[in-house]
């Protein structure tokens, strides 16, 4: 990560919706999505005031804690190498900077909506990483389950909102060239939405804390990202705190290299547009990259962090074709080649990010 990662950065100003308003079919709201995902935005929206959302989140969050202070040999039964660790646990098997794996924070995966997301064993064998089965702590933490889904489903119900506002701003640009209600569809028609129960480890190293101390630079893949705000939680007395430091937290790298930190309310969600919608929408909705900074020394020795990520994703077989004239050289996009399925694109950036393809 460039030095640039050091210097203390602005916060970020997110255009925000209001989920009334969201819910209101005969409000135009092209330019809040092309102020949030256009050219020039931060790749980020936040509906705000989601009814009951703020319950879901307290309810979900504390449980990243409570699994990742299980003891190893019971994590262990949670962990899936058959799927490069996409569901289940995940510890130090990720890779967000090149041949450096990423120890400090977990994650619990799992797919939201349905415990299994097909039969076909031929494709399960072939898309792993997200067309396995669910895998539940029901022994160890029963709560979990529960939980998961019902953060999970309210997050993709309102990402369909969401969706449904971007094709409409996408099809007023490009008319014809662009399939009516592209983005929605294809989330309201996949199985194989991905979540992710993230929780960050305290730090205990006295070193300079980068914007990608906590979690390093990358772009999601998907077609849309709905994020939980975060909460901080006091190592040794396990009690929900505010963030101790005003630097530590989410940071999106905006289109002029500028660094921002996103902060969002408590009853709110983000979305993040993914690599998928940049190809769909032939760049008109663009990914940003993020990372997560950790909390300066000595508050992070005694600082965990846990959010919730939904990756609201294609099925494996949709082939991700840029619409209309569109180069297809126009869109360098992290691990996409033209003509791809998102099976094959979701593949290679996962063996990215894991390592395998990294020389």
């Amino acid at each position: 990560i460039n030095a640039e990662y050091g210097v203390m950065a602005s916060l970020l100003s997110p255009v925000s919706i209001p989920y009334s308003d969201l819910i209101k079919e005969s409000l135009d709201l092209s330019q809040q999505i092309e102020n949030a995902f256009g050219p020039s935005g931060p790749g980020l929206v936040v509906v705000t005031e989601v009814p009951g959302f703020a319950e879901l989140r307290n309810s979900l969050l504390p449980l990243g804690s409570k699994f990742a202070r299980l003891p190893d040999s019971v994590k262990a039964k949670y962990e899936h190498p058959q799927s490069n660790y996409s569901y289940g646990w995940s510890h130090g098997k990720e890779s967000l900077s090149p041949g450096v794996p990423d120890l400090h924070k977990g994650s619990y995966y799992n797919n939201p909506q349905y415990d299994t997301s097909t039969h076909d064993e031929e494709l399960a064998k072939k898309y792993p990483e997200v067309c396995m089965t669910n895998i539940w702590p029901k022994q160890d933490l029963p709560e979990l389950e529960k939980a998961f889904k019902a953060a999970g489903n309210r997050i993709v119900e309102i990402g369909l909102e969401i969706a449904k506002r971007c094709d409409k701003y996408v099809f007023s640009k490009l008319g014809d060239k662009y399939q009516p209600d592209t983005l929605f569809k294809i989330i309201s028609q996949s199985k194989t939405c991905k979540a992710r129960l993230l929780h960050y480890f305290p730090l205990t190293k006295n070193e300079p804390r980068t914007q990608d101390s906590w979690c390093g630079l990358h772009n999601d893949h998907d077609i849309l990202t709905g994020l939980c705000p975060a909460m901080y939680f006091q190592t040794d007395t396990c009690q929900e705190i505010e963030c101790p430091d005003p630097d530590a937290g989410l940071y999106i790298k905006m289109r002029n290299g500028e660094s921002k930190k996103a902060v969002f309310p408590k009853d709110s969600i983000a979305y993040q547009i993914g690599e998928s919608s940049q190809v769909l929408t032939g760049g008109l909705l663009r990914a940003t990259p993020h990372a997560v900074r950790a909390c300066k020394y000595p508050l992070s020795m005694n600082t965990e962090r846990n959010t919730f990520a939904v990756f609201m994703q294609p099925n494996v077989d949709v082939l991700l074709l840029p619409p209309g004239t569109i180069k297809p050289d126009d869109l360098a996009v992290g691990q996409y080649k033209f003509g791809q399925t998102f099976g094959e694109f979701g593949k290679a950036t996962i063996e990215y990010y894991y390592g395998k393809a990294i020389n």
